[in-house]
């Protein structure tokens, strides 16, 4: 009789441990989720947030472009744009030159070479970089950058159009940074000397093209992607070139002349 009691008794005292067991496991795993969710998903979400933040700048500086576009074509005096910079900073970079000119014997011939140097426009975050640059908008994260529009260049059988908007400083501000929204205002010099219409024949050498500029890499890619000839990077010198002519339909344009009209903008960041 005393044994079965004492059977019982255990038998009662196994299923309160089970259960006590059970509880303890269930409510460490509810602390644990709870705890990963909070490290992890907060953390992930501020990444994305962080991450739209410069997603959203792109699109700003692709209304931007379309800005500066509107003044070298339509001769605007100026053009604004509105970003909110959302803990970034936003300025004017170190130059960028551009050369285009006849190319003989693995150089450029001197008398027939036009170059433009100007300053590209620049935000900047932890989380990326947005950059203008020659009416191109590009998406960088500090090594390496990729273009998020093409360029605005023209090969037709008989002419090259290399347009450049040449950014530089409008005022002695030339960056800004924190939470608030600035305006930048782009304004037309047309007092500054103009390269309009210069022209460049090829006189039987080949046209060229040469970009130093810190995105070297990224031009690179554009350039093979809208099929220009003979594109080359040099890493050492942040620097590619490329034959002023494209492949269309398998047929090579290579064009007798290369124009390179500049439109000079001056940046103000209010």
């Amino acid at each position: 009789m005393r044994s079965r009691q004492y059977d019982s008794a255990f038998r009662t005292d196994h299923r309160a441990v089970s259960e006590t067991l059970g509880y303890i496991l269930i409510f460490g795993i509810m602390i644990s989720t709870i705890t990963a969710a909070t490290v992890f998903g907060f953390g992930g979400l501020e990444d994305r947030q962080a991450v739209e933040k410069v997603t959203n700048v792109e699109r700003a500086f692709d209304v931007l472009a379309d800005n500066f576009g509107d003044i070298s074509r339509y001769e605007e005096s100026s053009r604004a744009t509105e970003i909110r910079l959302a803990g970034g900073t936003i300025r004017l970079a170190d130059s960028v030159t551009v050369t285009v000119g006849q190319w003989d014997s693995g150089s450029f011939v001197t008398n027939e070479t036009t170059t433009v140097t100007f300053q590209p426009l620049i935000y900047g975050t932890d989380s990326g970089d947005v950059i203008y640059e020659a009416g191109v908008v590009f998406r960088g994260d500090g090594t390496r950058s990729i273009a998020r529009s093409p360029t605005p260049f023209v090969v037709d059988e008989e002419t090259a159009v290399i347009p450049i908007v040449a950014t530089r400083p409008g005022s002695d501000t030339i960056a800004a940074g924190g939470e608030r929204t600035v305006l930048i205002v782009g304004e037309r010099e047309p007092n500054r000397k103009p390269l309009y219409n210069r022209t460049v024949d090829a006189e039987g050498n080949e046209l060229r093209l040469r970009i130093e500029s810190p995105r070297a890499n990224a031009w690179d890619r554009l350039l093979r992607t809208e099929n220009f000839q003979n594109v080359s990077y040099d890493e050492s010198t942040d620097t590619v070139e490329a034959e002023i002519a494209i492949e269309r339909s398998g047929t090579v344009r290579r064009p007798s002349q290369v124009v390179l009209p500049v439109t000079h903008i001056g940046i103000l960041l209010n």
